[in-house]
């Protein structure tokens, strides 16, 4: 089976440590890296492999949205499969999360059902592409 490293980012300390646990527990995901803020998410993207990053549309200094934007930019980046998270999303935030290629958005609070479902359909697809 193969199994998947993941960047998550987001600035809620609590929200990075649930998401860890719930990964944690599936034989799927073999690594889970923290990143406090788009800036420590582009460092650690910058040092290592991730076939997957879970990032917040809210955060401090860049939005998950403008952080996905310049990831899309690079042309190692312009396929990295992506899970947004949020606490509130306009129609205008959903129509630009499309737009850089974000196929499934979670809305905060999830479980770790929800979780699995949206990152099951995630690398399911990539698995085919």
């Amino acid at each position: 089976m193969k199994t998947y490293n993941v960047l998550v980012i987001d600035d809620e300390e609590k929200i990075c440590k649930i998401i860890r646990i719930f990964l944690n527990l599936s034989p799927k995901i073999k690594n889970v890296v923290i990143a406090k803020d788009s800036i420590e998410g582009m460092l650690k993207l910058n040092n290592q492999e991730f076939d997957l990053i879970i990032v917040d549309k809210n955060m401090p200094n860049k939005s998950g949205l403008e952080f996905v934007e310049n990831l899309r930019k690079s042309l190692k980046h312009q396929k990295t499969k992506i899970l947004l998270i949020s606490g509130c999303l306009t129609k205008e935030d959903t129509l630009i999360a499309m737009k850089l290629g974000i196929k499934e958005i979670l809305v905060k609070p999830f479980n770790r059902q929800r979780l699995m479902e949206k990152l099951d359909g995630i690398l399911v697809s990539s698995s085919i592409e």
